[in-house]
């Protein structure tokens, strides 16, 4: 243990020295602590606007005038998704999903409203957040700092010495991998609490052991995925010879990990589980949404067409609640599957990590901060849920007084006491067990891969003077 500490000791003195360190490292976390100021000052932002929005609008809603339930329905009430306190690491997908449902009468609505909308080409390089710092320039901080580690002694003799004192290879291996992790730390830890800490502050008093524990988990899912890149850099420095070979492999092996493969990984899963456009989707839709209330009309009421003259006027309450019915399987059915494709393509690209780990701690990431896709499908389904509840009421509001008014069933007017029983939306984020349940896979392709890349840097490294 002693010489593994003393050869850590060794290799950190000699980054320090040559001025790696405070250049590179300090450049880094120049860029990591903006990134973390734009993400405070955005997430501060948004959750104050939607905040705002959803008491407004639910505030409309109640003190509409006296009016027809159905008119009231067909109007509808808006809800917004709360922006969890990590996305000021981690946006994930939030700036392209959306962040608004319009609840109407008889349809189930997507998201809207997505920053990515208005943004430049620029937006297709990513969002700057501290997640994309370390995901994307970490690594080349990593090879920076340890291009050289075995490569430079190897040049300079120095190698040959130290393997002649009898040092193993694996204390020569881990004393390495201590020094860059090591320096790693000293530059990435204080940024990393600044950003902790920033968003403990943002978050819920009730919410606050949950985003404790989600903290917990990022800073290990990115330990991983550092540790990963710490045993490539030693792998290729003790594989090549020269140190400018190391560097240029390096680079290469960063750039399509980091930069290439993540998007054509992402195109192939998209072509290897396609989703539909948005008017195949909707068109595929609609015609099933008919079949269904077409075969409800005909069952329950005895007509061939919605909204048959041949139906009563004071059975339309009822045909109402019937008609949503009939569209709540449909609408699951369509919407499930469309979401359950777009989670196998976010596996594929998780398995894919084992040859682009940026891929995995992307998605780990993203789970983690709560800004992934199986958090934004657990708001959509809570927003439809609300809906529903308010269509059902509406009906039920509407058969309790179809039969007194016979045929005068469109001069019914609900007042504001019937406003204010339908409730307001209130969306409390999953926590930690969801989260884990939706990032287990990236998981575990982000530590197998740790094994293998520890496992190929111990058997590159030399085992006898040189």
């Amino acid at each position: 243990m002693r010489g593994v500490v003393l050869i850590a000791a060794r290799d950190f003195r000699e980054v320090v020295r040559d001025g790696r360190l405070l250049r590179t490292g300090g450049l880094i976390v120049v860029l990591l602590l903006t990134a973390l100021a734009v993400g405070w000052q955005r997430q501060a932002v948004l959750q104050a606007e939607r905040v705002t929005a959803q008491a407004l609008d639910y505030d409309d809603w109640v003190a509409q005038p006296a009016r027809h339930p159905h008119d009231a329905a067909e109007q509808g009430m808006h809800v917004f998704k709360p922006e969890p306190p990590l996305s000021i690491i981690d946006p994930g997908i939030e700036p392209y999903v959306g962040s608004t449902l319009w609840l109407q009468a008889h349809r189930q609505s997507e998201t809207k409203f997505s920053p990515a909308q208005d943004a430049t080409g620029l937006q297709r390089f990513g969002t700057l957040s501290g997640a994309w710092v370390l995901q994307v320039l970490g690594p080349l901080l990593v090879i920076i700092l340890g291009f050289n580690a075995f490569a430079g002694e190897r040049e300079h003799g120095t190698l040959r010495q130290v393997m002649s004192l009898g040092v193993s290879a694996r204390s020569l291996l881990a004393g390495k991998a201590l020094a860059l992790a090591g320096s790693i730390a000293i530059l990435l830890l204080p940024a990393g609490a600044i950003g902790a800490a920033a968003a403990l502050i943002q978050s819920e008093p009730s919410r606050l052991a949950d985003t404790i524990a989600r903290l917990v988990s990022l800073a290990l899912g990115y330990a991983v995925y550092v540790g990963i890149w710490i045993f490539v850099v030693l792998a290729v420095s003790a594989r090549i010879r020269t140190s400018r070979m190391a560097l240029i492999a390096l680079l290469g092996i960063w750039i399509a990990s980091a930069v290439l493969l993540p998007r054509a990984i992402s195109d192939l899963s998209d072509v290897s589980f396609p989703s539909p456009s948005r008017t195949e989707f909707n068109r595929a839709l609609d015609q099933d949404l008919d079949k269904a209330q077409r075969r409800v009309w005909r069952e329950e009421f005895g007509v061939n067409s919605a909204w048959s003259p041949d139906l009563p006027l004071n059975k339309w309450g009822a045909a109402l609640a019937k008609n949503d019915q009939a569209g709540y399987g449909v609408f699951d059915r369509h919407f499930g599957a469309l979401w359950d494709n777009f989670e196998r393509q976010r596996h594929a690209q998780e398995l894919s990590g084992f040859v682009a780990p940026t891929l995995a701690l992307r998605s780990f990431s993203m789970a983690m901060a709560g800004t992934d896709f199986a958090q934004h499908r657990n708001f959509a389904t809570a927003a439809e849920r609300h809906r529903r509840k308010i269509q059902d009421m509406v009906s039920a509001d509407l058969v309790a007084h179809d039969d007194p008014l016979g045929n005068q069933h469109f001069a019914y007017k609900a007042d504001k006491s019937f406003w204010a029983k339908v409730p307001k939306f209130e969306y409390r984020m999953a926590g930690i067990g969801f989260a884990w349940r939706a990032g287990w896979l990236s998981a575990a392709v982000l530590f197998v891969t740790l094994l293998l890349a520890a496992a190929a840097a111990l058997l590159l490294t030399p085992r006898r003077p040189l």
